[in-house]
């Protein structure tokens, strides 16, 4: 295959107009390359705006604190990435003067960053002759090379990376890795792609053979557990108590006291047993639980399980003090915290006039 003309050219033409692609800069690529992970293009926009505005560069997101950086993350999910955005950001201060490395090695060595995103900012921030295979990617170099595996499998990636890498011109890598993901976002789509309007439709194994209907092939996914888990909304009427979360979901975040009350493919328990689970859970943030309030129960459907929260109300009768994994904050102090949009439909749930046997699903 030789498409590297013909995608530049249709690239050049039809490229979207990206906040990240105005006057961009190596620090911009990052930011950008970590927030469109597992996130489309209209929702990273107004979030990547408000991250550049607060911190316009690496220094002034190394000297930010965890909480400063996820409470501008909110909502976009997935808060590792927010994370490992920081610690690059120390990382490159502390070893690079304040600059990114130039190159896909080094920038692989910089914490938190995965081989995918040193190649990207690599290519599209210094024109090293590499490419970032992503989703997008992986999906039109099988369908260009009538590549059948499963892209979900490590080999067939590094098949397709290795098709991809072939096919980047001397000049522009960066500007090829961007027209590929390009292509696949607008044109070589999951569903119903406009193979009549692809620059390289002339080029594809796939149409040539009637199966772009049949790639990309994807490894049959095992069925998301269902979690259930009770909620312990403690307030003193102003405000509600939060703690920050450990290993594993939205680790980092701060969030109602949580356990977990079963964890089930049958029925799943009565409220009763959530109750019990929210009042040992006030014993373990250091209240003395008097009345359980049930307020419902919030949905929700994350990557990898199915999770449905019981709210519980305890009110006291004022705020105690609180340990370093505590706050007592009120809802709108929560904008300045690293706050998932879960925590904040349990709160809001929590605050609420009594709804038993509510469910609200994102």
């Amino acid at each position: 295959m030789a498409i590297a003309r013909a995608l530049l050219g249709w690239y050049d033409r039809t490229k979207r107009d990206l906040p990240w692609r105005r006057d961009p800069t190596a620090y911009k690529t990052l930011v950008s390359e970590l927030m469109l992970q597992q996130t489309t293009v209209a929702a990273v926009i107004p979030y990547f705006e408000r991250f550049i505005a607060r911190f316009p560069s690496l220094v002034s997101l190394a000297a930010a604190s965890e909480d400063e950086v996820t409470a501008l993350w909110s909502g976009l999910g997935y808060y590792a990435r927010a994370r490992n955005l920081r610690r690059a950001a120390v990382a490159a201060v502390g070893a690079h003067g304040g600059e990114l490395p130039r190159t896909e090695v080094a920038l692989g060595e910089l914490p938190g960053l995965g081989p995918y995103t040193a190649a990207a900012v690599a290519a599209i921030a210094f024109g090293a002759r590499t490419f970032a295979l992503d989703g997008n990617g992986a999906r039109v170099m099988a369908r260009l090379g009538g590549v059948s595996d499963s892209i979900d499998l490590p080999a067939t990636r590094l098949r397709l990376r290795a098709a991809g890498t072939r096919e980047v011109p001397r000049g522009r890598p960066g500007d090829f890795t961007q027209a590929v993901m390009e292509l696949g976002a607008t044109v070589c789509t999951p569903r119903n792609p406009r193979c009549d309007d692809c620059p390289v439709g002339t080029s594809c194994a796939a149409r040539a053979a009637g199966t772009v209907g049949q790639i990309p092939r994807r490894t049959k996914r095992v069925a998301r557990p269902v979690v259930r888990v009770a909620c312990a909304c403690v307030t003193d009427g102003a405000r509600v108590l939060l703690v920050r979360r450990g290993p594993g979901l939205l680790a980092g975040t701060w969030a109602l006291p949580e356990a977990v009350v079963a964890s089930v493919s049958g029925a799943a328990r009565a409220p009763d047993a959530a109750r019990e689970v929210a009042r040992r859970l006030a014993g373990e943030v250091g209240v003395r639980a008097v009345a359980v309030e049930h307020h419902g129960a919030v949905r929700q459907v994350f990557t990898h399980r199915d999770v449905t929260a019981e709210v519980f109300r305890i009110e006291v009768p004022q705020a105690g003090r609180a340990r370093a994994d505590q706050r007592w904050v009120a809802p709108a102090g929560m904008k300045e915290l690293g706050v998932s949009s879960f925590t904040r439909k349990t709160v809001a749930l929590g605050l609420a006039a009594k709804r038993d046997n509510v469910a609200r699903r994102s």
